[in-house]
């Protein structure tokens, strides 16, 4: 026998209340409504086992107190934690995450279409720094939709926007080298030239030059090599910048992101190159195995985190009541980089097993 199901007129009929005071204490509009008038609603629900409809009520508040995290690459490691930080902030908040994987614009504006048609309270997007248009999102703020942008390539100041400082973080690892006594510098740097153009990967670079500039030190272009920001690309850098004829290989590489530094250790070894004593080497970003590798991986890590924190704090905010009536002012924020050295670098003596020791 199917179960008779418990509506609101129930839960009135139950209490000696209006339906109208039943929903004022389901949506949380229930400030006019006596304490003791609330505790007997609350009551006949549990009395009743009363189950609020989601659907319904969402139709009422028009909020559903779900959020679309929009990624270019789920499975990319850089994106995890920014999942886990959103999470973290959400949850507590009382807010689910709707997580979809867009490769590109065309992805992006079939997951927006998606998620409107579901009603989602907000938006935050994080990408591979792509150069691309941003006129679809542009759009979706206009219709008062809250968003906040991760690592976007835009100088639009009217949008919530979070980045890191790549080029600095770049000049920086490129300094620490230095510092080391190296003057035979080369580099593994993510698709500088590719179309749609990558923001990050174009920074990094810069910061690499920026910092042999600033020392007067030679920049040889035969040591720079396209990794492609994958495993496969910075394995394969690696070969080709070793492969080349009658050419003095550099003393140091700095590796534009911790995957390609991870190949290209492997690389290294396999040509019996030791690390760091032949060949010094210095990343960017942190995944937890830059702690296991052999010798331990020295990165120069991007708070991706963090950002995941602040965007969701920052759509926190727009989703206050009232706040659609006076929306916070739009704020750009660009996050610093936190260095971990380890042994990769020569800083720490390598002694044939990752010491797991971080020197901040």
């Amino acid at each position: 026998m199917a179960r008779k199901l418990v509506t609101i007129r129930d839960v009135a009929e139950r209490a000696g209340v209006s339906m109208s005071t039943v929903s004022h204490v389901l949506n949380g509009n229930d400030h006019h409504v006596g304490a003791a008038t609330r505790a007997l609603v609350q009551e006949a629900m549990r009395a009743l086992n009363y189950r609020p409809n989601a659907i319904a009520r969402s139709m009422v508040k028009q909020k559903t107190a779900t959020i679309g995290l929009i990624l270019t690459e789920v499975d990319n490691l850089l994106f995890t934690p920014v999942f886990m930080a959103v999470e973290e902030v959400l949850r507590p908040a009382g807010y689910h995450i709707v997580l979809v994987s867009a490769p590109d614009v065309e992805g992006e504006m079939q997951a927006i279409e998606t998620l409107r048609s579901q009603q989602v309270d907000g938006f935050i997007f994080m990408s591979l720094s792509l150069c691309t248009s941003n006129e679809h999102l542009v759009q979706l703020q206009n219709d008062s939709v809250p968003l906040v942008l991760i690592n976007r390539c835009s100088d639009d100041r009217t949008m919530n926007m979070i980045s890191w400082a790549d080029r600095d973080a770049a000049c920086e690892a490129t300094m620490h080298l230095i510092r080391l006594g190296h003057t035979r510098l080369g580099t593994i740097t993510g698709p500088i030239n590719s179309r749609p153009p990558r923001k990050s990967a174009i920074e990094r670079y810069a910061g690499w030059r920026q910092a042999l500039n600033a020392e007067g030190l030679p920049v040889n272009m035969d040591w720079v090599v396209d990794g492609q920001y994958s495993y496969e690309g910075g394995y394969r850098a690696v070969k080709t910048l070793l492969a080349q004829e009658g050419q003095e290989i550099p003393s140091a590489l700095f590796i534009a992101s911790d995957v390609m530094a991870i190949a290209a250790l492997k690389a290294l070894q396999e040509a019996g190159l030791r690390v760091p004593q032949d060949v010094a080497v210095v990343a960017m970003g942190d995944p937890p195995m830059a702690a296991y590798t052999i010798p331990a991986l020295t990165t120069f890590s991007l708070p991706t985190q963090e950002a995941g924190r602040i965007a969701a704090h920052m759509l926190l905010d727009w989703l206050q009541p009232g706040a659609y009536l006076q929306a916070p002012a739009p704020q750009q924020i660009t996050l610093s980089f936190h260095a971990i050295v380890r042994e990769s670098c020569g800083a720490i003596q390598y002694q044939g097993l990752s010491s797991h020791l971080d020197h901040v």
